[in-house]
């Protein structure tokens, strides 16, 4: 399985969102990300999700590519394909609410001192250098 995550970066901060308890990894914090959809490429699923998620229109000449990380084990095994994006101004964001309760703007530490992280999101935090 691939998923795709987008770290939507303005003034050394970005984005995160969080999880209705009723969903899958429910009241945890992550990146605007999801599944890559079959027949598509991972840099438009990134920008579908965005769009789907926080209402940001992007194009593909902003995503830049932090790199593909493998995670978990047997059945549970995926791909975690990272992008950035670095904004000028700050993004309003609009929740897609069917999804998430609430949004953070947070730098990196800020981020990875949550408890409440989506299950492997500290480790891809360490793995793109972003803490050491």
């Amino acid at each position: 399985m691939q998923i795709v995550g987008c770290f939507l970066f303005h003034d050394g901060k970005f984005v995160i969102l969080h999880r209705h308890t009723h969903k899958p990894n429910g009241d945890t914090w992550g990146l605007p990300a999801g599944k890559v959809e079959p027949g598509e490429d991972s840099g438009a699923a990134m920008l579908r999700e965005l769009r789907e998620e926080t209402g940001y229109q992007g194009d593909m000449d902003e995503l830049e590519l932090l790199g593909d990380f493998q995670f978990g084990a047997g059945a549970n095994m995926y791909t975690f394909c990272a992008y950035k994006i670095m904004l000028n101004t700050q993004h309003d964001i609009s929740l897609e609410a069917a999804a998430h309760s609430e949004y953070r703007w947070v730098t990196p530490e800020e981020c990875y001192a949550l408890p409440n992280l989506i299950p492997d999101f500290h480790e891809l935090l360490k793995r793109i250098h972003f803490i050491q």
